[in-house]
């Protein structure tokens, strides 16, 4: 229950990538929290942006951490989001239907057999309908890998449910999480294009967060990170309030006047200069 969205910026010399913070159990269970959604993974400079239950994306990402080869290369590193994808699901719901009268080994053996017993059948059918669920089925997550492979080529790869992953650097954003929907409607209203500079490109991205925030289950607290070939940097606080402050500008009705005692501060008349100086730093542009 969240939106992360990674997109593709400055000609794909960079990405960016935003999250929110917001936690939810269930459906009364919910609420802002310093919760991080952007996590480096390896030694390889990737990032992942993670939606989806504890046990299901804590396990997945313990596995990636293994991989020395992890962003290398964007073939293999499909294969290994798969793997830690399967092998994950099949431990959680092992301990769910399985334990402890049943291994997952004895669990395949009895289905292969010509006849299956009925019991082994009703555990087949509870694991497809909870696969199936979904709200809150016992294992479900969406990860979004995001980074530069050793050619320095970037890529945006999402890991979804089932394990089927899916290389969306094509083209050239991707988002997930229950926010998502409106996100994806977002950046398509816009024409999105992986030309657009760093700066318009956070700009727009948190336009499209804030989009989000129809579905109840995303909160307004963000955090973003910019990544190049080279590294990665964390937008301050200062960046996102200023950002936060211009878009409540730019969308105050024209018919109502700015009021210091009712709303919230505006931005700095050269908040544009300022976010243009900032990704300026990011790619050392002269």
């Amino acid at each position: 229950m969240t939106i992360c969205i990674g997109v593709l910026a400055a000609d794909a010399k960079a990405i960016v990538c935003i999250a929110d913070r917001y936690i939810s159990y269930g459906i009364e269970i919910l609420g802002e929290t310093d919760s991080v959604k952007i996590v480096p993974i390896g030694e390889n400079g990737t990032h992942v942006l993670i939606s989806g239950n504890d046990d299901a994306t804590s396990r997945i990402l313990a596995k990636l951490s293994l991989r020395d080869d992890l962003g290398l290369k964007r073939e293999q590193t499909k294969v290994s989001c798969e793997n830690a994808y399967r092998e994950s699901e099949e431990e959680v719901l092992e301990m769910r239907f399985l334990h402890p009268f049943l291994s997952r080994k004895e669990y395949k053996e009895a289905l292969s057999k010509e006849r299956v017993n009925q019991v082994v059948r009703s555990i087949a059918e509870e694991i497809r309908k909870d696969r199936e669920t979904q709200s809150q089925p016992t294992f479900g997550c969406n990860v979004l890998l995001c980074g530069f492979d050793d050619k320095k080529q970037p890529y945006l790869i999402k890991l979804g449910g089932h394990g089927i992953c899916t290389d969306a650097t094509l083209t050239g954003f991707c988002a997930i999480g229950s926010g998502s929907g409106y996100a994806l409607q977002r950046l398509l209203s816009m024409e999105w294009k992986r030309k657009y500079p760093i700066d318009r490109a956070l700009f727009e991205m948190f336009d499209a967060k804030v989009q989000a925030e129809n579905d109840i289950n995303v909160g307004y607290d963000w955090d973003a990170v910019i990544l190049t070939a080279d590294k990665p940097v964390l937008v301050s606080e200062e960046i996102k309030t200023m950002i936060d402050r211009a878009w409540i500008k730019l969308n105050r009705s024209p018919y109502e006047s700015f009021n210091p005692d009712e709303h919230v501060p505006l931005p700095p008349d050269d908040w544009m200069t300022k976010l243009k100086a900032f990704a300026d730093t990011i790619l050392d542009t002269p």
